[in-house]
């Protein structure tokens, strides 16, 4: 199912049309409104308008996690606090603040009903969302699930109260992150029961990297199809990456973010087909906290291959078929 067929299978030439604009924008912007990027690229000797094509995006700076670590949020920020919409705090892998305009947040809803489509969630599905709404990436869940008309259960954080909800509704579907997942499997077994008991066909699972080597296990804990998503506290999006039915790696999200794979330890892009590298990613629609170029310490592979799901946007797989 597809929730956006138009972008979703944009021809490969249209697309980079898109992402040449979006970047050159975001650019622009990140140049004019933010003073940490405008000393980077001044440092670099780059300026926006020396940005051409795609492949000029190598004439920029990378991006670390130490910068983030660094430099707060606000010292990223593009815009007045006036402007902001929401804030968030992303407590894993480190606690960070991320900040949306409404702009943002109507992006990343689109991406996670993308996302929510691609693992046929419909009208007719019936949803449980485990976790604290107050956690950006959920509430973007929820919104997204609202689109398309599904039917939501906030299962919420006391795992004993959401055994009663899965006992008392027709609920076949959980969202959550894997710790809280595992802990619901726990939590069910100290009532005597086993989640397999339960009416569960799919768990849609929010990992904080792009592997998740407690697939298998939950599988078979649970007896369910489980799709993993990349919940990066660093873009503060749980939709960047979402696996379709084929479940042969993970679609990007190409016309929000543009990716490269960098040599190992090294500021070498590397283009060869079936080369494991790092993750860049720089965001060609974030309004309130861009990130260009941005080392995500996660090794990929980019899949040329088209997948048989008709979708256009890339996929990416990582080591041991952990990604997949």
């Amino acid at each position: 199912m597809f929730a956006n067929p138009q972008l979703e299978q944009m021809a490969s030439t249209e697309l980079r049309v898109l992402q040449l604009q979006r970047l050159k924008k975001t650019v622009a912007w990140a140049y004019e409104k933010s003073g940490i990027y405008k000393r980077k690229f001044d440092a670099a000797g780059v300026k926006p308008d020396d940005i051409r094509t795609l492949n000029d995006i190598t004439k920029l700076p990378f991006t670390t996690e130490r910068e983030i670590e660094e430099h707060s949020s606000h010292e990223f920020l593009t815009l007045p606090f006036s402007a902001i919409s929401r804030v968030s705090l992303w407590e894993h892998p480190k606690p960070l603040i991320r900040m949306y305009t409404a702009r943002d947040i109507s992006c990343n809803v689109e991406m996670m009903t993308r996302s929510l489509a691609a693992a046929d969630i419909t009208r007719a599905s019936v949803v449980g969302i485990l976790g604290d709404l107050a956690d950006s990436g959920l509430m973007d869940t929820q919104y997204a699930l609202e689109v398309l008309g599904t039917t939501v259960v906030p299962l919420g954080t006391e795992y004993e109260r959401a055994i009663k909800l899965l006992d008392a509704t027709y609920l076949s579907i959980i969202v959550g992150s894997a710790r809280r997942v595992l802990r619901l499997i726990i939590q069910a077994q100290a009532m005597g029961r086993e989640i397999k008991e339960f009416n569960l066909s799919t768990i849609l699972c929010f990992n904080e990297n792009l592997q998740n080597p407690l697939k298998v296990h939950m599988r078979n804990r649970t007896g369910t199809q489980v799709y993993n998503f990349f919940a990066s506290s660093s873009f503060g999006t749980s939709g960047m990456f979402y696996q379709c039915k084929e479940h042969v790696g993970h679609h990007l999200q190409e016309d929000y973010f543009y990716a490269e794979i960098a040599a190992f330890g090294q500021d070498v892009i590397v283009n060869e087909p079936g080369c494991m590298g790092e993750l860049v990613l720089t965001s060609l629609t974030a309004e309130a906290l861009p990130l260009i170029r941005y080392r995500t310490g996660q090794t990929v592979m980019r899949m040329d291959e088209l997948c048989p799901c008709g979708r256009t946007f890339a996929r990416y797989t990582t080591p041991f078929g952990a990604f997949n």
